[in-house]
């Protein structure tokens, strides 16, 4: 019985890595290593593969082709966006009190704006939400603020799943209602407003305001 090649995957990078390796030749790949063990300093990939001949193209450009492409695609579906309203109302001290999001698609965290009512260190926390009082934290980041509106950077990459964003501990961060905000959920995130475990959303934005989210940690505004 004569052999039959085997069907391609449905991982569209692995079959078009595969395929793209076929295409190329065993001649091909010892050339491409050679050139990846002599080259003096790398060069943009794009141009790499524009410029390449027959026979002599680094794969690893060719990967990150393939990962620009991913990345714009997904900035496409989840465009970068700021979100929270105007940094207004009162410094809140309470512990574990945060805003509550759901996202359907992996997300980064980026830059937010903070209103600190003394100058110190707190612990930015994004937690698992369940509505219980179970607190399982999932990204935690220490900050150093002034007293007074200060700009930081989370850099929190999220898993889809639904969340808790708060701090942990009573430091005084200003929150504020949001009556009369407009909802700012879209493509896959959802806002409900704050909360801490095993309490309800209210209508209000608690601490990070004007708070940035996209994609990928590259796709920010």
């Amino acid at each position: 019985m004569a052999d039959q090649t085997p069907a391609d995957t449905t991982d569209s990078n692995h079959w078009t890595r595969r395929t793209f390796i076929g295409a190329l030749g065993a001649a091909g790949l010892a050339t491409t290593a050679a050139a990846a063990q002599t080259s003096p300093e790398p060069t943009d990939p794009v141009i790499e593969l524009e410029n390449a001949t027959e026979g002599n193209v680094d794969l690893r450009a060719f990967d990150e082709v393939l990962g620009r492409l991913e990345r714009a695609a997904d900035a496409l579906e989840f465009p970068a966006r700021r979100i929270g309203s105007a940094v207004r109302g009162q410094q809140h001290g309470a512990s574990r009190w945060g805003i509550h999001f759901e996202t359907d698609q992996p997300i980064h965290l980026g830059s937010a704006t903070v209103d600190a009512d003394q100058s110190g260190t707190f612990t930015a926390v994004v937690a698992n939400y369940d509505g219980n009082n179970q607190f399982d934290p999932v990204q935690e980041r220490d900050i150093t603020v002034d007293a007074g509106i200060n700009e930081i950077n989370l850099d929190m990459a999220l898993d889809p799943g639904e969340y808790l964003l708060t701090r942990d501990g009573g430091f005084p961060l200003r929150r504020s209602a949001w009556s009369g905000w407009e909802s700012q959920s879209r493509d896959g995130l959802e806002l409900y407003g704050g909360a801490k475990p095993g309490y309800e959303s209210n209508r209000y934005w608690y601490y990070y305001f004007d708070l940035h989210v996209a994609a990928h940690e590259d796709a920010h505004l």
